[in-house]
């Protein structure tokens, strides 16, 4: 692939030639199109012909591929939350502490080598998040495009009881302490106990922080230590509607953390832009009219799957996660997919330790649905074995995600004017939704991306960790 930066680093126009364009819109498949970025965006979208290249234009030849937007996965924790709530989350933390930002980055980069060029991240360190976003929106380091919430507001950190207090027991009380400051970020388990005239101005200086968009728990976060379900309100209406109020004064998006369908209630009443694992409550069936109360309502339902294979694999085997889409949870997935809500991707994967994985019997780890990197690809295979359609499956990790938080205007689609991300793949995902995985080109703010050299500095992924062992 040829350079697209000019002789006096001006950067020079991309047009990607030949290919079948899925444009995000649902509409029908367009063949032979020629896709041009110019400055960072799309500058013009038309079938061969129709559009005239710049002579200075870098040409990418996608004849007899599929030319799609970029992927936007709309809920992941890139330090990985999973582990926070179990074995190896205070490992993690030692290890890379000082160097959470350099974690956070290179699962940024990984989610972008698989296809995925923007994420939210709903529940991060905010200190750590923030710089990472910083430093890959400057163009310091490469990466997915970054927004971030911080913590969920009303939620402790790695180690209080909504995470994994038992580390406690082994670990300093000095460094528990440190990183459930880093990660409370003043707006934790504290704001449950006071009044709504001293919530609100911590909400509001909270904000001032830069976040990207508010995440709330309306309900608790105490699955590791009471199950799935024993669900509680986290806070008083009369305190949730400051919340709200400080949100909305802000302009930035909405999300709701919920457990129950109580908790899922109040996310619609409350409108919130999205609600993220609005299946899971408590392995109780969504009422049908709070269901039919979602399919019309203002907000989208981050959704997340497992395939048939792996639920079948946590099923026979007890595990403890069994329940997180299995039984009542996959079946509100299929009514709502029936129903035609609106749905978007989101995973909680993050970037997992090695060692981790290493422990995990080999079935646990085909279509685990919380890798980052893969976990967007499982996410689109699970949604279609639950009913929704490939393209319905490329809608809700494009379109539909830019519209959920607000940014239909610049993300989402492969329209002129709009932020020139797009990914090609070798063959049809419409026959397939695999196919989605056979990753040919990514481009992100209209510059190709060598993706397979991603992570350029692995941190995390840098194994095996034998130095010590060599003299």
């Amino acid at each position: 692939m040829s350079n697209s930066i000019g002789s006096k680093g001006q950067i020079r126009p991309v047009a990607v030639v030949g290919g079948t364009l899925i444009d995000g819109n649902g509409g029908a498949p367009q063949p032979d199109a020629v896709v041009l970025m110019e400055d960072g965006r799309f500058s013009a979208v038309g079938k061969r012909g129709a559009v005239k290249l710049p002579p200075s234009a870098t040409v990418i030849d996608a004849t007899g591929q599929f030319v799609l937007p970029g992927i936007m996965n709309g809920n992941v924790h890139l330090l990985d939350a999973i582990m926070m709530m179990g074995k190896g989350g205070a490992e993690y933390l030692a290890r890379f502490e000082g160097h959470l930002h350099e974690a956070i980055e290179e699962a940024a980069q990984i989610s972008l080598r698989g296809g995925c060029t923007t994420v939210f991240d709903t529940w991060n360190a905010l200190v750590p998040v923030l710089k990472a976003r910083d430093r890959i929106n400057a163009g310091k380091v490469a990466g997915a495009r970054i927004f971030a919430a911080g913590n969920i507001v009303g939620m402790g950190g790695p180690f209080s009881p909504d995470y994994s207090m038992q580390s406690r027991e082994v670990i300093s009380k000095t460094f528990a302490d440190r990183m459930d400051t880093l990660f409370d970020a003043g707006v934790g388990r504290i704001l449950s106990t006071l009044p709504p005239e001293e919530v609100r101005p911590i909400i509001r200086d909270y904000i001032a922080q830069g976040i990207d968009m508010l995440k709330v728990a309306i309900s608790d976060h105490l699955v590791v230590m009471l199950g799935w379900q024993s669900p509680y309100l986290c806070f008083s209406e009369r305190v949730l509607r400051v919340i709200v109020d400080e949100t909305r004064r802000a302009g930035i998006p909405l999300l709701s953390h919920t457990l129950s369908v109580e908790s899922l209630n109040l996310a619609v009443d409350f409108e919130c832009d999205v609600m993220i694992h609005a299946t899971i409550t408590s392995l109780q069936p969504i009422p049908e009219d709070l269901l039919q109360r979602m399919v019309k309502g203002k907000g989208w339902s981050e959704i997340q799957p497992t395939t048939h294979g792996y639920q079948c694999h946590l099923d026979s085997t007890g595990h403890p996660w069994a329940s997180y889409a299995g039984g009542a949870h996959e079946e509100n997935t299929r009514r709502l997919i029936a129903a035609g809500a609106p749905i978007i991707l989101g995973t909680d994967a993050g970037c997992t330790d090695p060692d981790i994985l290493h422990d995990l019997p080999p079935e646990e780890l085909v279509d685990r649905p919380w890798t980052i990197g893969s976990d967007h690809l499982v996410w689109m295979r699970a949604m279609v074995e639950q009913g929704m359609t490939p393209m319905n499956a490329i809608l809700s990790c494009t379109r539909e995600v830019a519209r959920a938080y607000g940014m239909a205007n610049d993300y989402g689609t492969v329209d002129p004017g709009k932020v020139a991300d797009l990914i090609v793949v070798n063959r049809d995902p419409l026959a397939d939704i695999a196919r989605m995985s056979e990753l040919s080109i990514v481009i992100k703010d209209g510059t190709p991306v060598d993706f397979e050299r991603l992570p350029t500095t692995p941190l995390v992924t840098k194994y095996p960790r034998d130095a010590d062992f060599k003299r």
